[in-house]
């Protein structure tokens, strides 16, 4: 497929009209950073966590369109996420956990604010947004005023399209109380073109957590496992470990500025002196970490798992919450938070030849090493672009951070229902808007190949998706065909197979390399590897979240390239600054 050529308004302004090989064990997390401890699989005669070893996913394109005029007459046959018959059902113990407003905090309810023309106004009077979010940082470099004059478009736009939403649910015999804002629906209408169409505009903030759950499977997984997470949560209560020490260390780094984690920022504006208890969020927080930690101990805990599973936790109960992290590092993203963190050299694998094949004129720029020489196909898998020291963040956070709030919820809102090729279509989205926009441009023509000069298009790069704040611009581009670039069409399958050589790629380089006994390493090469068994903190593994992430983020996959750039910045950072 060869993408559509489109200028954009650099702007982004909204427009809510409906209409390196692996060098081995560079990556691997020191152990204090993942469970030793015990396997659950024997303990709680839980499904096995090892189903998610596998990198590929079935393509739900394929899904076939079923009649809208009786829901519960074909509920118990759905297609959820590919599985036939699933035996689908609400029984009494999910539809307590959903219907409950239960003091405890694995039971409660949802945390955000209804999106009607009341709600929405107080919003505007706020400095934080409808999830609780201060609506502007120093990072985004965005105003109040601008903030507020997009929500007052964007507000109108989803307000219009829950009523779409309500009418699409009423057709497939879901009774929603519209007179009620807190009428949360927990069934939604079976998988077909509409919805996905419907899905893709966004689905109503308050209604998005049970959306989420329903249409990754998460039901199922209740189903499946009543009261596993209850007795994983009993049984590692008070429990002090290796993963735990780093789990109570990253709590309080999470979400900083929602009020919701970190109630200080509220108080503060306040003057209040009043003594804050550790909110609820944290305490669940730290809960479905610990119990994550053990429930897959091949994955243990690791930074960004905090920010996934906090975002989660502001839509859903603590319950859902954890089997919504199995299901996103099982099934979308595989291997990515593994103790080598195999998954994201592959999928960055997998990122770059889909640039190199859909935006050839990107890859140009970015498909060099410091030397300015090209690289090759193989060499792509050798050494991947210093640029995957930017996008490493993109996989595992899966846009936390990365986008503003809104827009990557409606990155999940298509996440969650389609899969994971979602977040290779948008990264490539995200490219295109980048190489479209004047400023890139600009930088482009003023800047030859030297490393400085790459490092300037860098940075760039990382800070571009954070003005993104129009959301239907970046789905508009990344689906329409006329108009976008036409991404959408990029399928599960394709992503699959080009994961699959990736690997086999890969893993016959490894071997090579280390039959080849590293001859082929420069010396500073090979001083990186040996100190890659140092702890994170050692290597100066940057959070994830934007609060906390310093020039050069994401995940250091070569601490000397990583080094190299942050020294050639500064130098040139000081340079420009005595001019």
């Amino acid at each position: 497929m060869t993408p559509t050529n489109g200028n954009i308004n650099n702007s982004l302004s909204v427009n809510p009209d409906d209409s390196k090989l692996k060098i081995p064990n560079q990556h691997s997390r020191n152990d204090s950073l993942y469970s030793t401890g015990y396997s659950v699989l024997d303990i709680y005669g839980a499904d096995s966590p090892s189903r998610g070893n596998s990198i590929l996913e079935p393509d739900h394109d394929q899904d076939q369109s079923k009649s809208h005029t009786s829901m519960f007459k074909d509920l118990d046959n759905m297609n959820f996420n590919g599985l036939e018959n699933s035996n689908f059902s609400l029984d009494n113990h999910n539809q307590d956990s959903l219907d409950s407003d239960d003091a405890g905090s694995s039971q409660r309810g949802s945390y955000i604010k209804p999106s009607t023309t009341e709600i929405d106004k107080e919003i505007l009077d706020s400095d934080y947004d409808r999830y609780g979010f201060k609506k502007i940082s120093s990072i985004s470099g965005l105003t109040l005023e601008e903030y507020n004059n997009w929500f007052r478009e964007y507000s109108e736009f989803s307000i219009r399209r829950k009523r779409k939403w309500i009418m699409l649910m009423k057709s497939n015999g879901l009774h929603i109380d519209e007179s009620n804002s807190e009428d949360i629906p927990v069934r939604f209408p079976p998988k077909s073109d509409k919805v996905k169409k419907m899905i893709r505009k966004g689905i109503p903030p308050e209604w998005r957590g049970n959306a989420w759950f329903f249409y990754a499977g998460g039901y199922e997984r209740l189903n499946k496992n009543k009261g596993v997470y209850d007795k994983i949560v009993k049984d590692t209560t008070n429990i002090k470990n290796k993963d735990t020490e780093v789990i109570e260390r990253d709590l309080n780094r999470t979400f900083p500025d929602n009020i919701y984690f970190n109630p200080s920022i509220v108080s503060s504006t306040t003057n209040s002196s009043e003594t804050l208890q550790e909110p609820v969020s944290i305490k669940s927080l730290r809960k479905v970490l610990v119990a994550f930690a053990h429930y897959q101990p091949v994955i243990g805990y690791c930074q960004s798992l905090n920010f996934l599973a906090g975002l989660l936790l502001i839509f859903m109960d603590e319950e859902k919450a954890f089997w919504m992290l199995v299901i996103l590092t099982e099934r979308i993203i595989p291997k990515v938070h593994s103790t080598n963190l195999e998954g994201v050299h592959t999928d960055q694998g997998v990122l770059m030849l889909c640039v190199k094949e859909y935006i050839p004129q990107l890859w140009q720029v970015l498909g060099k090493n410091f030397d300015g020489e090209t690289l090759s196909e193989d060499k792509i898998l050798t050494r991947l672009p210093p640029v995957t020291l930017v996008t490493s963040s993109w996989f595992m956070s899966v846009f936390v951070g990365i986008l503003p709030i809104e827009t990557t919820l409606r990155v999940w809102d298509i996440l969650w229902y389609e899969g994971s090729k979602t977040i290779f279509r948008f990264s490539l989205t995200i490219f295109k808007l980048c190489l479209d926009s004047p400023e890139f441009k600009t930088k482009q023509q003023a800047n030859g190949a030297s490393e400085t000069e790459q490092i300037e298009l860098f940075q760039f790069m990382q800070n571009f998706p954070k003005k993104i704040l129009d959301a239907n611009l970046l789905v508009d581009r990344c689906f329409k065909k006329i108009g976008g670039y036409g991404y959408g069409s990029l399928s599960q399958d394709e992503i699959n197979k080009c994961r699959e050589f990736v690997s086999k790629q890969r893993e016959k380089l490894n071997k090579k390399m280390e039959q080849q006994n590293l001859t082929d390493m420069t010396d500073e090469e090979r001083r990186s590897l040996i100190n890659s068994s140092k702890s994170l903190e050692d290597l100066n593994i940057h959070e994830v979240y934007e609060m906390h992430r310093p020039l050069m983020s994401g995940m250091v996959w070569n601490k000397n390239i990583s080094n190299k750039m942050k020294k050639k910045f500064n130098t040139g950072g000081k340079r420009n600054s005595s001019k």
